[in-house]
């Protein structure tokens, strides 16, 4: 008996060490209120805990460390589209969303993301979830730590749960574009 695999959905998981969160905390909660971007026209738009932050070098070196693990194991590079600061403040949660632009699925971006800048205990896990058939969804869930990123297929539905500490939660999310480079 032979098996055919028809659909396969990955989420990468990798680890970043070299990059100052602290400094990356202060710059996210310095713009945890600033909406720069023509926002709210989803029902599943993040309004309350998204900010648009600006670039910093701890910011692109953290990017640059997930596109160097990504090339490493795909020899594809990771085109940034954008990026965002996630800020949980107590009893936040993040309602069921993808990151696909279903209007314009050329342009959409293929690899979306999130960074872990501070994770206090009891601040809520991210949940994946994904069709078993046209009837049956499964979830999976990652417990977020301090460093962790992980990397998904914009098309990927997932949600946060509640941050349960008075403590904030603060990620950074983002999008990606994949070029190839193979010939």
């Amino acid at each position: 008996m032979d098996e055919l695999i028809l659909t396969k959905t990955a989420i990468e998981i990798g680890e970043i060490k070299n990059v100052n969160n602290k400094i990356l905390k202060k710059h996210c909660l310095k713009y945890k209120h600033y909406i720069g971007r023509d926002r709210g026209k989803d029902i599943t738009d993040t309004l309350s805990e998204d900010s648009d932050i600006p670039t910093h070098p701890e910011l692109e070196k953290m990017l640059n460390n997930i596109n160097e693990q990504y090339f490493s194991k795909y020899k594809n590079n990771l085109i940034l589209d954008q990026f965002w600061g996630h800020i949980h403040d107590k009893n936040h949660s993040t309602n069921l969303h993808h990151h696909a632009t279903v209007n314009n699925l050329e342009k959409s971006p293929q690899v979306s993301g999130v960074y872990y800048v501070s994770v206090p205990k009891d601040a809520g896990v991210i949940v994946f979830q994904y069709p078993i058939n046209q009837y049956v969804s499964n979830r999976y869930w990652i417990q977020p730590r301090e460093g962790l990123f992980i990397l998904f297929p914009s098309t990927l539905e997932h949600f946060v749960t509640r941050n349960k500490n008075t403590k904030e939660r603060i990620s950074i999310s983002f999008n990606f574009h994949v070029h190839s480079i193979r010939k």
